[in-house]
C-alpha cells in the first residue's frame, strides 16, 4: 500500500463532500459568511477525525455510505472550535495552519458567527443522515463529545489554566481527555456504531480512541517543545510537566496500545499504517 497516497485521496474525498455540502445543499443568503466557512474548514486540515470515522464504520462492516455525513460533521465541529479558538477572549491567535486566521481576515463578529454557523450546519448535515437507531446514537455520541461533557469542558479547563498557570497532572490528563480525544473518541466511536458493531467492539474501539488520542497530544506536545525552542513553553504540556523521557515512555505506550488494539482486526492495513504515519511505531 502507498500509504501517503491513500491518505491523500481520502482527505480529497473528504474536502469534496464537505465542498458540495456547503455549496449545493446550504442555502446560506450571506455570501461572506459562506466564504469564512469555506475558509475556515476547507483549509488543508488532515481530516484525521473523519477519516477515522469513515475507516472505523468500514473496518466493522459499516460503509463510507453510512458514515459520510457524520464524518464530514465532525470536521464542521472541528473546524468551529478552531475558529472560536483563535478569537481574541480565547487563545487570541493571529493565524491557522500558516494563513490569517479567520477573525483576522473577517472580523471578529464573523469569526463568532462563523463558528455558530459551523457548528450549526454540522447538526443539520448529520440529521439529513438519520435513518435508523444507530444514526441517531452516533449523533448522539458526538453531541456529547463536542458540548458541555466534552470538548467544550475541556476549554473552560484550558481557560483556567492559562488564568492561573497552575495545574498538575490529574488537571492536564482531565484537560487532553476532553479538549483533544473527545472530538476524536465521537469519531471512532460514532464509527462503530454506524456499524452496528456489538457492544465489545465498542468498547474495544472506546479504548483504541483513548491511547490514540493521548499519542496524539503527546506527540504534539513534542512538537510545540521543538517549535518553542527560543521561548518558554507556558502552555500545558505533557512534557514539560514530566520530562521528555517520561512523556516518550507514555507516547510509546499508547500508541502501542492503540496498534494492539487495532491489530486484532482484519482489513485495518491502512488504519496501521496511518498509526505509523503518526507515531513511526
Amino acid at each position: 500500500m502507498d500509504f501517503k497516497l491513500e491518505y491523500k485521496n481520502k482527505i480529497n474525498q473528504v474536502d469534496t463532500y464537505i465542498s458540495d455540502y456547503l455549496n449545493n445543499n446550504y442555502g446560506c443568503s450571506s455570501p461572506v459568511l459562506k466564504d469564512a466557512m469555506k475558509y475556515s474548514v476547507l483549509n488543508g486540515g488532515k481530516r484525521l477525525r473523519s477519516i477515522l470515522c469513515l475507516e472505523i464504520c468500514a473496518l466493522l462492516g459499516g460503509s463510507y455510505d453510512d458514515a459520510f455525513p457524520f464524518a464530514a460533521a465532525i470536521e464542521l465541529i472541528h473546524a468551529y472550535s478552531l475558529v472560536h479558538d483563535d478569537l481574541p477572549a480565547m487563545d487570541n491567535s493571529d493565524t491557522r495552519r500558516g494563513q490569517p486566521s479567520c477573525h483576522k481576515k473577517y472580523g471578529e463578529a464573523m469569526g463568532i458567527l462563523c463558528g455558530d454557523a459551523l457548528l450549526n450546519s454540522a447538526y443539520e448535515l448529520m440529521a439529513m443522515g438519520c435513518s435508523n437507531e444507530s444514526s441517531i446514537k452516533a449523533m448522539k455520541c458526538i453531541a456529547s463529545c463536542a458540548g458541555a461533557t466534552g470538548m467544550i469542558d475541556g476549554q473552560v479547563i484550558d481557560l483556567d489554566i492559562s488564568a492561573t498557570k497552575k495545574y498538575d497532572i490529574s488537571i492536564l490528563t482531565k484537560l487532553i481527555e476532553l479538549k483533544t480525544m473527545a472530538l476524536i473518541k465521537s469519531a471512532v466511536v460514532s464509527g462503530a456504531i454506524l456499524s452496528k458493531a456489538d457492544k465489545k467492539d465498542v468498547t474495544q474501539m472506546t479504548d483504541f480512541a483513548y491511547h490514540l488520542g493521548m499519542a496524539f497530544q503527546i506527540r504534539d506536545d513534542f512538537e510545540d517543545i521543538e517549535q518553542d525552542a527560543s521561548e518558554e513553553c507556558d502552555s500545558p504540556n505533557f512534557v514539560v510537566f514530566l520530562g521528555e523521557e517520561k512523556a516518550k515512555e507514555m507516547l510509546i505506550y499508547h500508541s502501542s496500545s492503540a496498534m494492539n488494539i487495532i491489530s486484532k482486526y482484519d482489513k485495518s492495513e491502512f488504519l496501521k499504517e496511518m498509526l505509523n504515519y503518526l507515531f513511526g511505531n
